[in-house]
């Protein structure tokens, strides 16, 4: 599992480049599902060029979560500037690659390079609100982290 903080720069690893299939230059989408709430996030964000000469054995992005500026979906140049709106909680992730570098449908997307799960760690380290019922306990994870 990659845990991805909110509030600053995540520079992840995800194994991608390793398992593509096309050739030249590949862009990566990143296509997020939101476990408890169904939402889904589509981005591509910047991949930090490798230092080897070597296909790696992963790859390091650059995912800011920062609900205070606009969100940055695609033509991210540089560390930083792709910014998403993600919400606390868990993920499941597809990485797909793709030659278009401002595609955000997986349908025109080539294949998928990589499945996995991601915890975005909330400003308030996703401390639910709980109570319990008669039968049944409920916890609330507050988006807003307030």
């Amino acid at each position: 599992m990659v845990y991805l903080n909110q509030g600053s720069v995540n520079q992840s690893a995800f194994v991608a480049s390793r398992n593509k299939q096309l050739g030249g230059n590949v862009t990566y989408l990143f296509s997020m599902l939101h476990k408890l709430s169904g939402q889904r996030w589509r981005f591509i964000p910047y991949r930090v060029p490798p230092s080897v000469n070597y296909s790696p054995s992963y790859d390091l992005f650059c995912i800011n979560i920062d609900d205070s500026i606009p969100q940055s979906l695609t033509g991210n140049t540089t560390c930083g500037k792709c910014n998403v709106h993600l919400i606390p909680g868990e993920y499941y992730v597809k990485i797909y690659e793709q030659l278009s570098s401002d595609n955000l449908d997986p349908q025109y997307s080539y294949d998928v390079v990589n499945e996995t799960l991601v915890n975005v760690v909330g400003t308030n380290k996703n401390i639910p609100t709980s109570y319990s019922g008669d039968s049944d306990v409920f916890i609330v994870y507050n988006a807003d982290n307030d």
